[in-house]
């Protein structure tokens, strides 16, 4: 198999891994389950994906769980915050609120009173990018492995 073809080929793997991250985000995402989504042995699609999009697989999956809470936060006012964390796999909300801190630099609760959905946190912050310059955005907002 040619390099390109391979190339391509991996990278339509970690792009359907990457689709079913953002679907399932509320069930356990182990690297197991996920390396039998790329079709790699857990060793290799460990690497694979490190290579390719930048974090690993475990820093991947939190940021975009911390990213979807985030909007929901602000989109849904009225769900609790330990409802959200829950829904979208956390463990509990103390460790949910550890990740979101981690991430943003202000708690949740904060978050959500101050609305920030204009402000300097959503413009020079991780939130809804990529780690990666290898990954690119499609018409949908959702982030892909550019196959070029």
């Amino acid at each position: 198999m040619s390099s390109n073809k391979l190339r391509r080929e991996y990278i339509s793997r970690i792009n359907r891994v990457i689709d079913y991250v953002e679907h399932n985000l509320d069930k356990e995402l182990s690297l197991e389950m996920l390396a039998g989504v790329a079709m790699f042995s857990p060793y290799h699609f460990h690497r694979i994906f490190k290579a390719m999009v930048g974090e690993t697989i475990n820093d991947y999956c939190n940021r975009i769980r911390i990213q979807k809470s985030a909007a929901i936060l602000i989109s849904q006012p009225e769900k609790s915050i330990t409802e959200i964390a829950l829904d979208l796999g956390f463990s509990s909300s103390s460790h949910f609120a550890r990740s979101f801190k981690k991430h943003f630099e202000i708690s949740a609760k904060t978050f959500r009173e101050k609305r920030i959905s204009e402000s300097k946190i959503f413009q020079n912050s991780n939130f809804c990018k990529p780690n990666s310059n290898k990954m690119k955005e499609d018409f949908s907002g959702n982030y892909y492995l550019d196959t070029a």
